[in-house]
């Protein structure tokens, strides 16, 4: 049931987007306040905490903007003399921004949206197979945000929300995008 509803949602927002206008494109930073795996609170069951996230932004329009991000945590690895645990773990959102208003400079929006979180954990004993378990979660996001406008090229962005799921987390991105209207103005006049 999941999968159909992940599979419908997906197809959705492939069909808005296709309309849409893709103006920026990213990727920053971002810090976790993590999640222990399948609940249970051992040292070696929680996840990481630093990622790095790819993100980009389509104007559906003027106050309403669509963004997709792709998120990868640096694995939360704990070593014991006989066995090795690795908890990793990635999500790929699709978020709505409202922007609340929009400045020369700055533009302040709140956010809602669908996380899908992938979880793995590894454990390797000495002298004993390997046991992989995986888990996966739906959630999401509420939370807010803001673009700040450094030059014509490129803006600085900074955001931070909650993602309401089986594994419960706060999450906080800040990062670059890419301005790609300027990238095709500048195209467009050197032609």
């Amino acid at each position: 049931m999941k999968k159909i509803f992940v599979t419908i949602m997906l197809v959705i927002s492939v069909i808005y987007l296709a309309d849409a206008q893709f103006t920026k494109v990213g990727g920053g930073l971002g810090l976790s306040s993590g999640f222990p795996f399948h609940n249970m609170n051992f040292e070696s069951n929680k996840s990481g905490k630093i990622a790095v996230s790819f993100k980009g932004i389509y104007e559906l329009s003027v106050p309403v903007h669509i963004s997709p991000s792709f998120t990868i945590f640096y694995p939360h690895i704990t070593k014991d003399l006989s066995d090795k645990t690795t908890v990793s773990s990635m999500m790929f959102d699709i978020n709505g921004h409202y922007v609340f208003n929009s400045l020369d400079q700055f533009e302040f929006y709140g956010l809602a949206g669908i996380d899908i979180l992938f979880a793995k954990k590894k454990q390797t004993y000495t002298g004993s197979p390997t046991n992989v378990e995986s888990d996966n979660a739906l959630g999401l996001n509420v939370g807010a945000g803001t673009y700040m406008k450094m030059t014509e090229q490129f803006d600085i962005y900074g955001e931070v929300k909650y993602v309401i799921s089986k594994y419960d987390y706060l999450m906080l991105n800040v990062g670059i995008l890419i301005n790609l209207d300027w990238l095709k103005k500048n195209e467009n006049s050197g032609k």
